[in-house]
């Protein structure tokens, strides 16, 4: 197994694919915090450790009584926070406001802490005890391409007018769920986009391995051959279709019309009788797009199938406990899956992608992806959007507030014992994995 070319894909899929829905994600309560006015402290391009600070947000603080705008561009010197002393730089706008060009942090046992205000060559020089302190939102580029996060000012301190705990119910609510619906806003736009860029409708079938000593490997048969006809019969339903014709004929020699290499072959094979009586060939088989059955739809077309398939997975996935507790589906078909085994779906549907040179299984699978996202994040279990909302919702209810420390006890309890489940079924995708790790190329 080519453990280089796997970490390869899998790599390239976070980047690619996943990292871009879970931006999407976090640039949801981006948006909305902006707008409630909340303290959004820093919005990171993947996951820490951080690698280093981009930018900052334009920000402001105030010398005394006097308020200064610090611009984009302008770092930020360590030690710079409420109660410290600076010396400033600045330049007065037509406006009449300040905006700082360059600043120090003096060292009270070292510096001179006299109130100063001059006129100087390049400005207007302040020295003076900073009394208020906006330094706008740091934008950073951390080590883990997995998306983004957003660290907003007490998320469950309200005694900082600028915190997301402080700010009215309907505000918290709309920026708490505000990734979430905006991963389901884009779950349906992929839906829509795999219809409009062209779906398959006929399917033939792709060998990706022969068993040695089989009736395939006697016949010539190799990975990577295309089988378009079996016994007379166009192939046009896949896999069922092949594995129907193969069953049919024990022992009886059939006709296979088989695509290698841009070049149409005919090959016969003489399918062995299996324990059942039933024709076994030796193959392992995918599916593959028949290029002559790919239809592009049109878009009010798209919409409706691409709605249609976003409330089929909603209703599936409500449906998906009573069907497990029923027998409908097994424990393996319902388990949930980690960042592993998400990534390994997701590698798959890219490779085929590639090998298609269609955007069909990536855009689908990223679609029931963004809404898995989008979904699970609005359970009402502690940690999650959805539990924070859940308390919001109780607030409204009782008339009055849970106390914010009992309420960051139950998260962080929620969040250990998240995290917990996170690494068991990490372990188990590593150790068991959804998809074996040799089908990844």
């Amino acid at each position: 197994m080519d453990w280089i070319s796997i970490t390869f894909w899998l790599i390239g899929t976070l980047i690619v694919v996943l990292g871009p829905l879970i931006l999407i994600h976090e640039l949801g309560h981006y948006v909305f915090a902006k707008l409630a006015g909340v303290r959004v402290e820093e919005f990171g391009f993947g996951f820490p450790p951080r690698l280093f600070k981009l930018w900052y947000g334009k920000g402001y603080l105030e010398i005394g009584s006097t308020r200064v705008i610090i611009p984009p561009s302008l770092r930020r010197p360590s030690g710079l926070e409420v109660g410290a002393w600076v010396d400033a730089i600045t330049q007065k706008q037509d406006d009449g406001s300040y905006l700082l060009r360059r600043l120090t942090v003096l060292d009270p046992a070292t510096d001179d802490l006299t109130l100063k205000r001059e006129l100087v060559d390049d400005g207007v020089r302040m020295r003076g005890e900073v009394t208020l302190l906006e330094p706008g939102t740091l934008y950073s580029l951390n080590w883990l391409p997995l998306g983004a996060f957003v660290r907003m000012t007490g998320e469950d301190d309200p005694s900082d007018p600028r915190s997301l705990a402080a700010q009215p119910k309907r505000w918290r609510v709309a920026i708490l769920a505000a990734g979430a619906v905006l991963n389901i806003i884009v779950a349906i736009l992929l839906s829509i986009s795999v219809y409009t860029s062209g779906s398959p409708e006929k399917w033939v079938v792709e060998i990706t391995n022969v068993e040695p000593g089989s009736a395939a490997d006697e016949a010539g048969l190799l990975p990577h051959d295309v089988i378009l006809a079996a016994d007379e019969e166009r192939i046009e339903d896949g896999l069922e279709q092949l594995r129907r014709i193969i069953q049919a004929a024990p022992e009886r020699t059939i006709e296979l019309t088989i695509l290698r290499n841009d070049e149409t072959l005919a090959l016969m094979a003489t399918p062995q009788r299996d324990s059942a009586g039933h024709g076994l060939l030796g193959i392992w088989m995918a599916p593959w797009p028949d290029r002559s059955g790919v239809r592009s739809y049109r878009l009010p077309e798209a919409l409706n199938a691409g709605i249609d398939d976003i409330v089929n997975a909603v209703v599936m996935t409500v449906q998906l406990p009573a069907k497990l507790a029923q027998g409908d589906v097994t424990p393996q078909e319902a388990r949930p899956a980690s960042i592993v085994g998400i990534s390994q779906v997701l590698t798959i549907s890219l490779q085929q992608s590639v090998e298609w040179g269609m955007t069909f299984p990536v855009l689908r699978t990223a679609s029931l992806i963004s809404l898995a996202l989008g979904l699970t994040n609005l359970l009402p279990l502690p940690a999650l959007d959805g539990g924070r909302i859940f308390f919001v919702l109780v607030e409204a209810l009782r008339g009055r507030r849970i106390p914010p420390e009992r309420e960051a006890i139950v998260h962080l309890v929620g969040m250990v014992v998240l995290v917990s489940l996170m690494v068991f079924v990490m372990l188990q995708d590593f150790i068991n994995p959804i998809i074996p790790w040799s089908l990844l190329k």
